[in-house]
This record gives structure tokens, sequence and C-alpha cells, in this order.
């Protein structure tokens, strides 16, 4: 590009995330407010998947664009990549069986599955749980034989960041509802008594509106420098 084309595109880019985005986000506060708690999360996490989106193909597996633009950009990658024990003990059989267009199905889930057991016990503990790598090196110890290509392509589909993707923005979109300690009749949007913006209750993995919220934040203001820096749309960018 020419340097007035430079200069246009990034007189685009600036538009687009000051004069569309800024605005939307500036809502979120206001709706908290008003008690719609529940919903500004929601929003919040859509926001980040149309950010993330924003002008790429359709073909994509948003899901995957989701939790790379959480990894890369929200600086809280070392809290989201983690895999969440029960929720690949719960999804993973059905990935297995009907997600293969967004990849194979998982393999050894069963080995896996109780191998995880052995390790975690029944419990659901969010300090013990390991990212991508860490569960890779485990399982190796335990399991004689694995696709282990297999298993790097698919594991961060059970990740914590694809937690908040199908279980909060999914789920509040197509359900009305994001999955919290509300279905057992204890809404839980806010940190736990230790202070901690992620932590387990009983089964359900929950997450606070202010890691939410600060994710989203971070999420606008990194991706929008480095679309500047390198004066590139976010779909150029983002894995």
């Amino acid at each position: 590009m020419n340097e007035d084309e430079i200069i246009s595109v990034k007189g685009w880019i600036t538009t687009y995330f000051d004069d569309v985005v800024q605005p939307k986000i500036a809502n979120l506060n206001k709706m908290i407010e008003y008690g719609f708690v529940e919903e500004s999360l929601a929003l919040a996490l859509c926001y980040i998947d149309a950010i993330s989106n924003f002008d790429r193909p359709k073909r994509n597996d948003r899901k995957t664009t989701f939790i790379n633009t959480i990894y890369d950009f929200s600086n809280f990658k070392n809290d989201f990549s983690k895999i969440s024990k029960i929720y690949l003990i719960r999804a993973g059989r059905v990935s297995s069986e009907r997600n293969t267009k967004c990849g194979t199905s998982l393999d050894k889930y069963e080995e896996i599955k109780t191998a995880l057991l052995k390790k975690y016990g029944r419990n659901n503990n969010h300090h013990q749980e390991m990212d991508k790598d860490g569960v890779i090196q485990y399982l190796r110890e335990e399991l004689s034989s694995c696709d282990w290509r297999n298993l790097e392509a698919n594991l961060d589909k059970f990740s914590y960041a694809a937690v908040l993707y199908e279980r909060w923005r999914s789920a509040g979109v197509h359900e009305m509802g994001v999955e919290t300690a509300l279905h057992k009749g204890q809404p839980l949007m806010d940190r736990n008594k230790q202070g901690e913006d992620i932590y387990y209750y009983n089964d359900i993995l929950c997450f606070s509106k202010e890691i939410i919220l600060s994710t989203l934040g971070n999420v606008f203001q990194n991706l929008k420098s480095k679309c500047l820096l390198e004066v590139k749309w976010p779909c150029e960018i983002i894995r």
C-alpha cells in the first residue's frame, strides 16, 4: 500500500473501533447498573466474537477464532487456556461423534477420561487444572498410545475459553441463559469469597463479570493497537 492507502485504512480501522465498537462496550456498564447483568455479559462475549470475525469469510470456525482471540489478546491466556476436566468429560464424546466439521474426533476419549479422573478425582479444582501442553505431557505418561497430533489439534476445544464460548456466549444467545449456578438456584457472576475471577461452583465453571468485561476491554484495546500498527483488519491478524 502507498501512503495514502495506509492513511485511509487506518482511518477506517479507527472509525470501526472507536465509533462502532466503543459505544456498544460503554453501554454494557449501563445495563449492569439497571440489573441486566447476565444479558450484559452475554453481549460482551458476542462483541468479542463479532470483533474477531469482522469481515472474515463465513466458512471459518467461529469457536476456534474466539479461543485464539482470548489467548492472544485478552492478557489472561494463563487463565483461559486451562483445560476443564468436567467440560471435556461432558462434551468430549459429543464432540467426537458430531463435531467432525471442526476437526477429527477426539482420539482415546475413554482412556483420557480415566486418566484425568485418576489425576484430579471427582472434584473440580481450577488451581489443579493445566493447559494443553501440561495435559498432553501428563497423558503421555499415562497412555500407552494415542493420536497425539489429533489431541494437539482438538484439546483447546475443552479449555476455559471454550467453556466461555459454548456455555456463556452461545448459550446466552441460543438458550436465553448462560451456564451458571443459576440453574441450581444461585446465580454466580461475582468473584468468590477468595476474590477469584474464575472458579468452580460444584460442577459449574464460573466467571466473574469483572474478568469478562476486562477481557473484552483488553481484546478491544490490544487488537485495535495491532490493527493500526500492521494496517490490517482483525480477520487478517487473528489465527
